[in-house]
């Protein structure tokens, strides 16, 4: 895995925790666009497969979707 790679996991590992620490939905949606671009682009140059990405972006947005109701 090259050094860029690397970073780039990182980052999106750091902004996955933050969201899922996050217990207000207007914080998470907030949150949620920025990292949804940030899931995608990093799907789109191979750092993780197809698959992965699409059920991140899927996860996530369920999550935020629960806490609308609360």
């Amino acid at each position: 895995m090259t050094l860029i790679n690397k970073v780039a996991k990182h980052k999106l590992r750091v902004a996955e925790k933050k969201l899922l620490s996050l217990k207000t939905h207007a914080e998470a949606s907030k949150l949620l666009k920025t990292l949804l671009p940030q899931i995608q682009r990093a799907t789109l140059k191979n750092i993780f497969p197809k698959n992965t990405g699409a059920r991140k972006v899927s996860k996530y947005t369920r999550y935020v979707n629960t806490l609308k109701g609360k």
